[in-house]
């Protein structure tokens, strides 16, 4: 250190002085002949040492008499010899121990490699005797074995069953029965490692092995035991490996066959796992056609049955509609009979029958005809052929039950929904255009409809309060949370209503009724009542 230091040109002219507890006279004069100013030995006088470094830092300096120069040089360059051939020493003790160690970490690496092909290599592998046949000849030539037998339980439970090295490949060997001697004293050993060397001779399971002949006296033999850890700490198979008993297997050797028995111990639950998933595949995809057939078969007779409900709620509407046309249609025939007798001249009248009576029959005539017109109008517009969406004057009852028997047939109140009508207001005639209330309706219905808890009634009620026409719908859907009932009538309400079970949210079409009412400048509200919620519209008829 000293040596270097004084080497560097910035440290040449800095103090440098020996603090040692080596006080020999020859230490003195290597610490000088090194580079060092001083030479300050231990221990310290507390009542000089202060005065020594400020005299040293004042530029005092030791200097070594010239005759004793040459035995301290020699004394020094001893030393650093010494130094030097112990250093020299460790690096190649390192440097062997280093050598060993990477030739050992090229073995494990070559190892690993061969280990993780085989690993990929043994994924499509779903034999289970196929796939143990592969994973032992990758272990017999990874450790070089002369010997090696392997047994793993029979899938029934009863017995072991195995494979044994023949020297050119392997071959069935006798089954061992769950109380044989041999499989007691495995099932025994520590559940964890490898037993070998002289932890394997010592073992009574040894003198077990010697009669079954899987290993000699004079052999270098490896047993592991495999134990399903997932499952249970039962004993799953038997690995036994033997060589010449001078190649003694090494550490990283057992390290390999544990790893090999690990892979061909999970590879065998996979296989079985990819059997049992492919058998259920199988079952269920059979199922599935089995099941497929059935929702075609269950589709086909409810398109059946849609069609005879269609069929029967059409036939309901057209005898609606009869029933609603016999009047005018009567009124019509009976009132152009008179007409007929009261303009012709000189034709001969019937007792009881005025000339006053034309404008009463002409008034029914109109009557009749506007009923009829309301109605085919109602059936055009449904089927988009109504023309364009024109004011007109509008009998309120009449288009709520059009488009009530209209929705029945077109599936949106379904069969088991019973519309009650209370339709008690007088003269609601509105100036409007029809679509605006009719789409209005079919929002409030789908709204009805549209809760969690099917609604079996649908009540309409219509009331005159004042110059206002009022008409409410209830329903049995369900309640709706107080805090979407504030916000039913904004638009995309849906955004930011939370899922609660058990309630249920306002309908879509709500923001769009508020609108359209808003032409009118109707109201609309909304509230909890029993069972369902209330809807109630307003709107001024003048």
């Amino acid at each position: 250190m000293a040596s270097k230091f004084r080497q560097h040109p910035d440290l040449q002219k800095i103090p440098l002085v020996a603090l040692t507890a080596k006080t020999l006279k020859s230490d003195r004069e290597t610490a000088l002949v090194a580079g060092c100013d001083g030479f300050i030995p231990k221990p310290l006088d507390p009542f000089t040492f202060v005065g020594q470094v400020g005299a040293y830092l004042g530029g005092a300096r030791e200097y070594l008499e010239k005759s004793q120069e040459h035995d301290a040089l020699r004394h020094l360059n001893r030393h650093v010899l010494e130094h030097l051939e112990a250093q020299l020493k460790e690096a190649q003790e390192a440097n062997r121990k280093l050598v060993a160690a990477q030739e050992a970490l090229e073995f494990r690496n070559r190892s690993l490699a061969r280990l993780l092909a085989l690993s990929q290599s043994i994924l499509t592998e779903h034999d289970p005797d196929a796939l143990v046949r592969r994973v032992l000849g990758e272990v017999r030539a990874e450790v070089r074995a002369t010997g090696l037998w392997a047994y793993r339980i029979h899938p029934s439970g009863g017995y072991f069953e195995g494979l044994r090295w023949n020297g050119s490949g392997f071959d069935g060997t006798p089954v061992l029965p769950l109380h044989h001697p041999f499989v007691l004293r495995a099932r025994a050993l520590p559940q964890s490692g490898a037993l070998r060397g002289e932890s394997l001779r010592s073992d009574r399971v040894w003198d077990e092995g010697l009669s079954l002949g899987f290993w000699s006296s004079s052999s270098e033999a490896c047993m592991l035991v495999l134990r399903d850890h997932q499952a249970d700490p039962e004993m799953f198979g038997i690995w036994i490996v033997t060589r010449p008993g001078d190649q003694r297997l090494l550490p990283a050797e057992l390290e390999m066959i544990s790893l090999h028995a690990s892979i061909a111990l999970v590879s065998l639950e996979n296989a079985e796992l990819i059997a049992t998933l492919n058998n259920s595949t199988r079952a269920l995809a059979s199922s599935y056609e089995k099941i497929e057939a059935a929702y075609q078969d269950l589709q086909n007779a409810r398109e059946v049955l849609n069609r005879r409900d269609r069929q029967e709620l059409l036939g309901d509407l057209i005898f609606k509609i009869v029933q609603r046309l016999e009047a005018p249609v009567a009124s019509l025939h009976r009132q152009s009979q008179l007409l007929d007798q009261l303009m012709a001249p000189g034709a001969p009248r019937e007792p009881g029958i005025f000339p006053e009576a034309q404008p009463r029959a002409l008034a029914e005539i109109r009557e009749a005809v506007f009923r009829i017109d309301s109605l085919l109008k109602a059936l055009l517009r449904r089927v988009g052929r109504g023309g364009p969406p024109t004011p007109e004057w509008l009998d309120l009852h009449d288009l709520i039950q059009q488009e009530l028997g209209l929705l029945q047939v077109e599936g949106v109140i379904p069969a088991q929904v019973v519309p009650v009508l209370d339709l008690a207001a007088t003269g609601p005639l509105l100036h409007g255009v029809y679509g605006d209330f009719a789409a209005a309706l079919a929002h409030l219905v789908q709204h009805a409809l549209g809760g969690p808890t099917p609604s079996a009634t649908l009540a309409v009620h219509s009331g005159r309060e004042g110059e206002d026409f009022i008409l409410e719908l209830r329903d049995e859907g369900g309640p709706i949370l107080p805090s979407e009932l504030a916000q039913a009538f904004e638009p995309f309400s849906g955004l930011h209503q939370e899922v609660v079970i058990g309630a249920r949210s306002p309908g879509e079409g709500l923001a769009g009724c508020k609108q359209l009412l808003a032409v009118y400048h109707g109201e609309i509200s909304i509230a909890n009542e029993g069972e369902g919620t209330m809807v109630r519209l307003r709107v001024p008829l003048h």
